[in-house]
């Protein structure tokens, strides 16, 4: 392992973007973490990683004109790349000896994604890690507490719904790669889906196992764009002229497990509601969702009086997230905790769940799904 003179791990950030951000909350999660030292950036427009630099007044970072120059410089990486994207560059971060914090999605297809994973299995000495950071938050670690005391029994049902309005209005986020199915595969599907997948994934899998039953719908709202200058280092409109949306905006859909729980969801990258995740026991249910005041779940426990209440209650109930909770883990939104996994595991050889595999895992999932809306039908395994 190679570090900095002060023995901190040497980062680069490649792709810094002008749309979403994402590159931003790298930087803000590695800023957090003592044993990280953000020093170089690049993006292969030339001049947008300097300017990203500028508009975030982020000091200490060089801008570098080549990805060749930036391997040069650290120790690991964090790729904000495009999906398409995601499994060329992992490999030739990897074959640099670089360590690789992978944004999500894992790629734009399971054969895409399974380069990248040969890679991270012929370089077992580096940390290749898959971006999937919503499970850090203290909702979901208090969720997860509950669930492994066994309270609400045998799980029976789990809803989600969520998404975002950050590309809702086309008259300011133009053609991007987002929109576009050869560039990012699935849209909505893919872009929230996969983070709810996840949370399920590392909530109930150990009780309710793999799904053997998908299901899927999927919808384009927002149906054509205006293009992008590809001469424009910010990204701005080309002009008047549009061109089609290619994958969906919105997306439902559904699965059974092993255990015959059943699984339903809902996301959207073209709306501003709030969010809900719901787990229904046979003893009881639990839900983090934004009708709550913040820093409570819904929760009741069959026969059970929750703290802060006088009787049981058959219907759910605001109860506080532990302080414990509150104070060790993060909002659940933001990449402190990813990223602070990420160093740990380079500084102490540890492995994460959270590697390039369990990507892998949820882009198989993610393209049964999407499989199975484009065909019309249920898919069984």
């Amino acid at each position: 392992m190679c570090a900095s003179a002060n023995g901190k791990i040497r980062v680069g950030i490649v792709g810094t973007g002008f749309t979403i951000g994402i590159a931003l909350s790298h930087f803000r999660g590695y800023e957090k973490c003592e044993d990280a030292d953000v020093v170089a950036a690049y993006d292969c427009i030339p001049g947008r990683a300097a300017l990203f630099l500028e508009k975030h007044s982020i000091e200490g970072v060089k801008a570098c004109e080549t990805l060749e120059e930036l391997f040069d410089m650290v120790d690991a990486v964090s790729l904000c790349v495009p999906n398409v994207e995601h499994p060329g560059l992992a490999i030739k971060a990897l074959e640099a000896g670089k360590h690789v914090l992978l944004e999500k999605p894992f790629a734009v297809s399971c054969a895409e994604g399974q380069k990248a994973l040969d890679a991270a299995n012929a370089h077992p000495d580096l940390v290749s890690m898959t971006c999937m950071n919503y499970r850090d938050g203290a909702p979901i670690q208090y969720m997860k507490h509950i669930i492994d005391s066994g309270k609400l029994g045998p799980i029976r049902f789990v809803r989600q719904s969520g998404g975002g309005g950050r590309i809702a209005d086309p008259e300011k986020v133009f053609l991007e790669w987002r929109m576009q199915e050869k560039t990012s595969g699935t849209g909505s599907l893919a872009d929230f889906g996969i983070h709810m997948l996840d949370l399920v994934h590392y909530l109930l899998h150990d009780q309710c196992g793999d799904y053997v039953s998908y299901s899927a719908q999927t919808a384009t709202h927002i149906q054509e764009r205006y293009l992008i200058d590809p001469a424009s280092v910010s990204g701005d409109k080309a002009g008047a002229e549009k061109a089609p949306v290619t994958n969906d905006d919105t997306a439902s859909f559904s699965a059974i497990s092993e255990s015959g729980a059943m699984f339903v969801y809902n996301t959207s990258r073209v709306n501003f509601a709030g969010a809900d995740f719901e787990i229904v026991g046979e003893n009881g249910a639990i839900c983090n969702s934004s009708k709550y005041p913040p820093g409570t779940l819904g929760m009741m426990i069959k026969g059970e009086t929750l703290t802060g209440y006088d009787k049981p209650s058959f219907f759910m109930q605001p109860v506080t997230i532990p302080e414990e909770y509150t104070k060790t883990y993060t909002s659940g939104l933001s990449h402190d905790g990813i990223t602070r996994e990420f160093i740990h595991c380079i500084k102490t050889g540890t492995k994460s769940d959270r590697d390039f595999a369990h990507g892998m895992y949820l882009q198989t999932v993610i393209d049964t799904f999407s499989t199975a809306a484009k065909e019309g039908r249920i898919i069984k395994v």
